[in-house]
């Protein structure tokens, strides 16, 4: 006999609570195998085929499946339209993607075999007590574990939670969900807009459904740098392809590999007691300029917040602080100011910005109807024989306690490209990039 992959196949002994094994096709040719080979002829075998492989069946093949289901050869279990972990989608709070994979994916096996079926498989077996009420909800009374385990969906009660660490937790898979929600988002605007077409919206949604598959989420904590950087690359282009479909602006965010974004983590100096806050940088990775930004702190005395920026050498390059008195999503502007490429977190938006020039700092304030309103401008003191830039704002300018801040620290070429940011390593040809705040906390 000949030797084939299939995913899942677990025998078990029969049982009033248990069906025979699963078998779960991950391509055509293993389903060709069961029908030349002849797997299993027994009734209580289930037989998992994914949607988007099931609708995409050369014809041939639909007639075929479509005898064995007649002849109850197997049972049939539907699934998600693609394969996607159901706890992860929830928790990430996309219920409503919970929703419409799961209909979707019913959708599909009744218009292959007629009617519906009653049995369920969750993608690798996962499931939790929120996606047994949906699943009820959407016609389904019983599923199946990888395991052959029937349950009964109604009188289900003692689900053991799953472990999801693989899929979300981290920084970057954060981020990537965050993405995806935002994309999500947009497609919701589309979806209600006066130039909403229904092909460009299925498009933009099939990309969608494929970005919420666990590979994504497992390869961006991969201890292999190659696979991480190719998985970022090709999660991105499905983003982009996203706003594409429907005719939408690309978000600047989408430009930057998200495992960049979020791989800083500057180092907090508080050994200087005359700051209230003090950030060095032991980051070197500057490509476009010989001045490198080595420390930032801030002060508060006599009526005056003075902000410190420690430099590697003398520079003409305008360097930027943009301050974040709140950490409130989306509470302030994340574009910078100047025509100056970058932009910020929502977490991180800005209130405040000083634009540092070699004489002057401009101070502008965020303006929610417009752009930022220039609203005064101060003397810059250079101490050259230690490479010290001092901007002292009156403290009636900006009230508030300067150590619960956040802060970003950018130095910009005449071209607007970043060549260094204190605390973050600036990644080589990028000129457009997402950077978080400083905290303290």
């Amino acid at each position: 006999m000949k030797k084939f992959t299939i995913l899942h196949i677990i025998f078990l002994l029969l049982s009033t609570f248990s069906y025979g094994s699963v078998v779960y096709l991950t391509d055509e040719e293993e389903l060709k195998n069961i029908f030349t080979l002849g797997v299993s002829t027994s009734s209580q075998d289930v037989l998992v085929i994914p949607p988007m492989l099931l609708k995409n069946l050369a014809d041939e093949n639909k007639e075929i499946l479509k005898k064995l289901h007649t002849e109850k050869k197997y049972i049939f279990a539907g699934t998600t339209y693609t394969d996607v972990i159901l706890p992860v989608l929830f928790n990430a709070k996309l219920a409503e993607d919970v929703r419409e994979q799961i209909e979707k994916g019913r959708k599909v096996y009744y218009e292959v075999f007629g009617e519906e079926s009653l049995v369920f498989y969750p993608h690798l077996g996962i499931i939790s007590e929120d996606i047994i009420k949906i699943l009820i909800q959407s016609g389904y009374s019983v599923f199946v574990t990888s395991f052959g385990v029937q349950k009964d969906l109604r009188n289900e009660t003692d689900i053991i939670p799953a472990d999801l660490s693989r899929w979300t937790g981290s920084p970057v898979q954060n981020l990537a969900w965050d993405y995806i929600k935002q994309a999500k988002l947009k497609l919701t605007e589309y979806a209600n807009s006066k130039s909403y077409d229904a092909e460009k919206f299925d498009a933009a949604k099939e990309e969608l459904y494929n970005l919420e598959k666990p590979i994504w989420f497992e390869n961006y904590i991969s201890s292999d740098e190659n696979k991480k950087k190719e998985n970022d690359l090709w999660f991105r282009a499905g983003l982009s392809n996203v706003y594409r479909a429907i005719g939408q602006e690309l978000p600047p965010a989408i430009s930057v590999p998200l495992y960049i974004s979020t791989s800083r983590n500057p180092p907090l100096d508080t050994t200087t007691g005359e700051y209230i806050l003090y950030f060095a940088d032991d980051t070197d990775n500057v490509f476009l300029s010989s001045c490198n930004l080595l420390a930032f702190g801030v002060k508060k005395s006599s009526g005056e917040i003075v902000f410190d920026i420690f430099i590697s050498s003398a520079s003409d390059e305008v360097i930027d602080i943009y301050i974040d008195l709140n950490k409130k999503n989306n509470a302030g502007s994340t574009s910078f100011i100047g025509g100056h490429n970058g932009f910020t977190d929502s977490l991180s938006a800005w209130e405040y910005a000083i634009s540092v020039s070699t004489n002057s700092a401009k101070f502008f304030r965020y303006n929610r109807t417009g752009p930022p309103v220039r609203a005064g401008i101060f003397t810059v003191n250079n101490f050259l024989d230690n490479n010290l830039i001092e901007v002292k704002i009156p403290g009636n300018y900006i009230l508030g306690n300067p150590k619960k801040w956040g802060y970003i620290v950018a130095g910009f070429l005449p071209s607007g490209d970043i060549f260094d940011i204190v605390g973050y390593d600036v990644p080589m040809s990028e000129t457009i990039i997402q950077v978080p705040a400083l905290r303290s906390e």
